[in-house]
C-alpha cells in the first residue's frame, strides 16, 4: 500500500497471476449524504424487513421512487464518476451505461453472501462503505489467491468488474451498509487498467 496525495493505490499481487491487480481506494467526503442514507436503510430494514423477501442475495437498487434515496443515488455516482476521472487517462462511457446504485445491507436478520464480480454489468466498479462492521470486511480473489481488506467508512474502492470479491457480512445486530456501482466503457478492462492508462501511477511513491 502506498500513499498518492489523497488517495491510496492498493497493490494486489497473485502468485498464479503475471498481471498484479490494483485496487484503487480514495477517503471520500460523504458525510452529508450518510447523513440522509443511514437512517432510510435503517428504518426500512427494521420496519419494513425487506430481507424477508431475499433469497440468496441483497443487492438492491436505491429506491428511485424515494427523494432522498434518489438524489443520494445521483451524488454518489457523480463523485464516483469524477475520481475515475482522476484516475483514468482514457475511457468511453457506453452509450447504454446504467447508472443504477445499488446498496449491500447485512446483519444478523439476514447474513448471506457469496462470491461475485460486476463483469455481466460494468468494466469499472466502485464501492462505497457507508456504514462499516469490525472484521466484515471484503474478500478478493483472482485464480485461487485471496486477499483480505478491511474497509473504512467514507472509503470508495475502485476495481476491474471483472475481479472476485465478496463482502464479509455483519453477523451482530450492527448494520454493515455499502453502496456498489458500475461504469461500462467501450474499452476492455485490460486496456483501461493498463499502467499506461492511469494517471494516479505518475504520482506514486514507489
Amino acid at each position: 500500500m502506498v500513499l498518492c496525495d489523497h488517495s491510496t493505490w492498493i497493490y494486489i499481487t497473485f502468485k498464479t497471476s503475471i498481471n498484479r491487480v490494483m485496487i484503487f481506494c480514495s477517503n471520500e467526503k460523504i458525510d452529508h449524504i450518510k447523513k440522509q442514507l443511514v437512517p432510510v436503510i435503517t428504518n426500512t430494514w427494521i420496519n419494513e424487513k425487506p430481507y424477508q423477501y431475499y433469497d440468496q442475495w441483497n443487492n438492491q437498487a436505491l429506491n428511485e421512487n424515494n427523494p432522498i434515496t434518489k438524489n443520494v443515488s445521483e451524488s454518489l455516482y457523480n463523485i464516483f464518476l469524477d475520481r475515475i476521472n482522476t484516475i483514468f487517462r482514457n475511457y468511453t462511457i457506453y452509450e447504454k451505461n446504467d447508472r443504477i446504485v445499488c446498496s449491500y445491507v447485512s446483519n444478523k436478520d439476514f447474513k448471506n453472501a457469496n462470491w461475485h464480480n460486476h463483469n455481466a454489468y460494468g468494466s469499472i466498479s466502485g464501492v462505497f462503505y457507508i456504514k462499516c462492521v469490525k472484521g466484515c470486511g471484503i474478500l478478493f480473489r483472482n485464480k485461487d489467491q485471496v486477499k483480505y481488506i478491511e474497509p473504512k467508512e467514507n472509503e470508495l474502492y475502485i476495481f476491474p468488474s471483472n475481479l472476485d470479491h465478496y463482502p464479509l457480512p455483519s453477523t451482530s445486530e450492527e448494520l454493515r451498509i455499502s453502496c456498489n456501482m458500475n461504469l461500462m466503457c467501450k474499452e476492455s478492462i485490460n486496456e483501461l487498467f493498463d499502467e499506461h492508462n492511469l494517471f494516479t501511477l505518475n504520482h506514486i511513491k514507489r
